[in-house]
């Protein structure tokens, strides 16, 4: 290994921190994986097309479902090559196959999860979000580094590091939403629904504080409780998925059982 080159567990680690914190956890899990068994102390150049046959080889012969275990891998890789740590684009030696996906969506410890139900609103917003990226915050990033690259002793160039770790946070969001987008449901909400679903705006009577509140429900990236849009992953979202007026409902919250009395959908 080049004295003073990074290591694998220092690459990772900075790859980690580009993500957004709802993907670190299943992502990291699985990269930290791969950098135990290629060795967390090599240096990242030493990756080769031959460790990346063996270690998806591995894989397979482990029964693991192999897309959720390598593509985390192939992130890393792409990252590692687009910050100059490798000289090589080795994620494309990464095969993923996905011929058990179909089959999982409908069954246990499924793929579900990577399927998100958004709102035609939410579609758009995070649609509107994706172009800003990549027709203004990445022409940006790119001027940046150029103008940072004027000085030419790049390796103590605070600019220059700064507009590095602006590209790759921009990348991480422009990869997160990309994925998040080719894989969305939109939902087609209905008009005057009987009971509730995404997109319902639900008017609630506490009966537990005595006060009425309002929610929306949304997916998960979509939430945001301040402007009341409440997921549908959350305790009170669950609660009240296919529940009808009038219905009374419980929710175990920190401070205790809250009951809600519903009353009136609108879709």
């Amino acid at each position: 290994m080049t004295v003073g080159s990074p290591t694998l567990a220092d690459i990772s680690a900075r790859f980690i921190s580009t993500l957004q914190p709802e993907e670190r956890g299943a992502l990291q899990q699985e990269l930290s994986k791969f950098v135990r068994w290629f060795g967390p102390n090599q240096s990242v150049e030493t990756i080769d097309v031959r460790a990346i046959e063996t270690y998806q080889e591995q894989v397979a012969s482990s029964g693991a479902h192999q897309a959720r275990r390598l593509e985390p891998l192939r992130s890393f890789l792409t990252f590692a090559q687009r910050q100059g740590f490798l000289s090589a684009n080795l994620a494309k030696f990464v095969k993923l196959k996905r011929s058990g996906a179909r089959r999982d969506l409908k069954g246990e410890g499924s793929l579900a999860e990577e399927v998100t139900q958004l709102t035609p609103e939410g579609h758009a917003k995070l649609k509107a979000e994706l172009d800003r990226l990549i027709t203004v915050e990445r022409p940006n990033v790119t001027q940046e580094l150029w103008e940072a690259r004027q000085d030419k002793d790049i390796r103590e160039n605070a600019p220059y590091d700064a507009a590095k770790q602006h590209q790759a946070l921009v990348e991480a969001r422009i990869r997160a939403l990309e994925r998040l987008l080719a894989t969305a449901a939109i939902i087609q909400v209905e008009q005057n629904g009987e009971r509730i679903a995404v997109g319902s705006r639900v008017v609630l009577r506490d009966l537990t504080h005595d006060e009425e509140l309002s929610y929306t429900l949304v997916g998960p990236q979509e939430a945001n409780p301040r402007a009341g849009k409440i997921s549908v992953a959350s305790p009170v979202g669950k609660a009240l998925l296919d529940r009808t007026e009038g219905e009374v409902v419980e929710v175990a919250a920190p401070v205790g059982v809250v009951t809600y009395r519903i009353e009136h959908i609108e879709r």
